[in-house]
């Protein structure tokens, strides 16, 4: 990291300020360069912004941190200018005139976490804060950057190692005053490792509720011809995305709203209806397609109207929400036979639809409002799985009877996957991949 690197912190675009960040070993000179002089650490002053040949380029105010106590642990000067891209622009031109490099996506905050200023999983936060699109969202993200999937990571790894400390003490020091004997261990090791196995779980259900926060849920509308599935789009909606008819298959390719359902981001998909009677050949090219979309979702809305029956084949129970529409059409003083688990609603008057969307809450952890401790990512996940996987080993070699030396190999690899998602990566391809999702200023 000899090479100094320039970039704005701001958005493209006009705006009232821009930020250009400019940090390395050289960031001091060059900012004295474009400033004339610097302010001292974490303080900010006036000043005017000069290019090469001495020409001001804008007034603005100028910050200087110096090194170690920076974001990313280098010394580091921020330009506050007028929010014109010319501007800035020619101010990063110049930084680059004095020495500098344009900074490529992420590289501020690659360089915070090869500093150790931060460890991957706040790394990546960084810009899952920046790209979260609803507020418990981005309160997942905070809490991450702050340390808190990272500390619970770290607690974890502490424990393992506690517990095969007291398996290779008893392995290699059988007979040593003080050292407890094997057998004795073994019962505390296998308590341990299950508690640590049910505490993975524990992770792996809040990671999952982090990720559908992050990425949104998937959620496929699937039913009959004309059981209301284009209006409960459009209703939770608030806007009519889809043509709303009383003929059969008006709608023949999946249609896609945007919605944000108590804060929680959801892709709704609204699918051609499914029937095996009368169906044309542009009809089931648009089931085909149906099928496709739930093979993809993360949960179905199984739809038909109050008193029909429908058993779609392929759709899994555990990622299917039964609902049966159109209770507005009910006789009110008609002695309903409700579906225990079902939600029965009207998508055109909205009775009941609250239900339904507490029922997607339910789906992804909460019952409500949405509130996970830390937003994870997929690798995270896989890394978390492979946790479990070792775990459940050990777990299985304890309860046979077997080896303790392999009890230890599974805790090493289970200390292994869970490090992964903290720091001990060391390919610059998958740092660069990683990195490369941030913006350029961070």
């Amino acid at each position: 990291m000899e090479e100094t690197i320039v970039a704005p912190a701001t958005p493209a675009g006009r705006g009232g300020v821009a930020i250009v960040r400019i940090s390395g070993t050289k960031a001091k000179k060059i900012g004295e360069s474009l400033c004339k002089r610097l302010p001292d650490s974490w303080q900010i002053i006036p000043c005017s912004i000069y290019d090469k040949t001495g020409g001001v380029v804008d007034g603005g105010l100028v910050a200087f941190f110096q090194s170690p106590k920076s974001y990313t642990g280098e010394d580091v000067v921020e330009i506050h200018c007028h929010g014109n891209p010319v501007i800035v622009d020619l101010i990063v031109a110049s930084a680059v005139s004095f020495g500098a490099r344009v900074a490529d996506p992420g590289e501020f905050t690659k360089r915070a976490f090869l500093n150790d200023k931060i460890d991957l999983a706040q790394a990546e936060s960084v810009a899952d804060l920046i790209g979260a699109e609803s507020v418990a969202a981005a309160r997942g993200a905070l809490s991450s950057l702050v340390g808190s999937f990272s500390a619970e990571v770290s607690g974890s790894i502490e424990r393992l190692l506690s517990l095969r400390v007291l398996l290779e003490a008893g392995l290699d020091f059988p007979e040593e005053e003080g050292v407890p004997g094997l057998d004795k261990n073994l019962e505390k090791v296998a308590k341990g490792v299950t508690e640590e196995l049910s505490f993975v779980e524990k992770l792996i259900k809040e990671s999952k509720s982090g990720i559908v926060l992050r990425s949104g849920l998937k959620v496929v509308i699937l039913g009959p011809p004309n059981c209301g599935k284009s209006t409960l789009l459009n209703y939770l909606a608030k806007e009519d995305l889809a043509i709303v008819s009383s003929s059969p298959g008006t709608t023949r390719d999946p249609i896609r709203g945007l919605v944000s359902l108590l804060g929680l981001p959801v892709s709704l998909v609204d699918t051609a209806g499914v029937r095996t009677k009368g169906v044309g050949s542009v009809e089931k090219e648009g089931i085909k397609r149906t099928e496709q979309e739930v093979s993809q979702a993360d949960l179905v809305f199984v739809m038909s109207e109050v008193g029909v029956e429908f058993k779609p084949v392929g759709v899994e129970a555990s990622q299917a929400i039964r609902v049966f529409n159109k209770i507005d059409l009910v006789d009110k003083g008609r002695d309903l036979k409700k579906q225990k688990g079902a939600v029965y609603l009207s998508a055109k008057t909205g009775e009941g639809v609250d239900l339904l969307v507490k029922r997607v809450h339910g789906f992804v952890g909460s019952s409500h409002g949405i509130e996970v401790p830390f937003l994870a990512r997929r690798r995270h996940l896989s890394l978390l799985r492979e946790v479990k996987e070792s775990l459940s080993a050990a777990a299985l070699s304890l309860g046979s009877g077997s080896s303790p030396e392999l009890v230890v190999e599974d805790i090493k690899s289970a200390q292994s996957s869970f490090g992964q998602i903290m720091n001990p990566i060391s390919s610059d391809d998958v740092l660069g991949k990683i990195f490369s999702e941030f913006c350029v200023g961070k």
